[in-house]
């Protein structure tokens, strides 16, 4: 019996040795990781960092209030914020929201206003009260997030002020925006 065990055990030595020697020039997908953008992380008035790239509109507002300016700002954000001519928020949007969530717990003495446009559809009270319920959604994510309601307003423009042409859909797409005011409140 202690000859069989050997003999396994041998066996099963011989096989563990043969498959190490079978895999060892044999690697899996390597993946790598891009290098980190460090200069796109910003430290914030109250200690805490967020990721805010160059050339966004998020850098923009962090560089602006670092700066102390004593004027108001006006940001327009890019992108879609909102799911066709509906208040239901793009993904891109909700993102935003958090850092937007961020930037004014960080400032508590910087106030916003939010103002919502749309494309002019032809019913400018469809327009106005679309654009308001969007520029209102913003402002409540925002409460939600723990901004304060006192340093919140909105307002909702409706078709006026086009960056856009109208008539094409690159346009009307321009026209679907939201701009934020920020004020230095002294």
């Amino acid at each position: 019996m202690g000859r069989t065990l050997l003999i396994a055990l041998a066996l099963a030595m011989l096989v563990a040795v043969t498959l190490a020697i079978r895999t060892c020039g044999q690697t899996g997908p390597v993946t790598t990781q891009p290098a980190r953008d460090l200069s796109a992380v910003v430290a914030l008035p109250n200690g805490s960092t967020m990721t805010a790239p160059k050339g966004t509109v998020g850098r923009d507002m962090v560089d602006w209030l670092a700066s102390n300016d004593d004027t108001e700002r006006r940001f327009e954000l890019g992108g879609r914020e909102f799911d066709g001519r509906s208040v239901e928020p793009t993904i891109e949007s909700k993102v935003r929201i958090t850092r937007g969530i961020q930037i004014l717990k960080a400032n508590p003495n910087v106030d916003l206003h939010v103002i919502g446009y749309t494309a002019a559809s032809g019913d400018e009270a469809a327009d106005i009260k679309l654009s308001q319920a969007r520029a209102k959604w913003i402002v409540d994510a925002l409460r939600d997030g723990g901004v304060a309601g006192s340093r919140l307003t909105s307002e909702g423009r409706g078709g006026a002020d086009p960056i856009g042409d109208n008539n094409t859909a690159q346009g009307r797409a321009a026209n679907e925006r939201v701009a934020m005011i920020l004020r230095h409140r002294r």
